[in-house]
């Protein structure tokens, strides 16, 4: 192969290295807005909504959640 013809295939590498690495700098799309009909309520509902559930008896009935022994 003659001299231009390494020169070429070279000149092919770093083009293609260099077109690869600006594809990766480039900064990715924003990310698509929740779908309507879901607000953060659906995942984090109000805390006063739980005074109800912790009746007096269910206070007396709760047991402590296991708990992982210091080292």
């Amino acid at each position: 192969m003659p001299w231009w013809g390494t020169a070429a295939a070279v000149l092919a590498a770093v083009v293609a290295l260099v077109a690869w690495r600006t594809a990766a700098a480039a900064p990715k799309p924003p990310q698509p807005p929740p779908a309507p009909g879901s607000t953060s309520s659906d995942a984090r509902p109000d805390p006063g909504t739980s005074e109800g559930y912790w009746t007096p008896e269910r206070m007396r009935e709760a047991r402590h959640a296991p708990m992982p022994e210091d080292e």
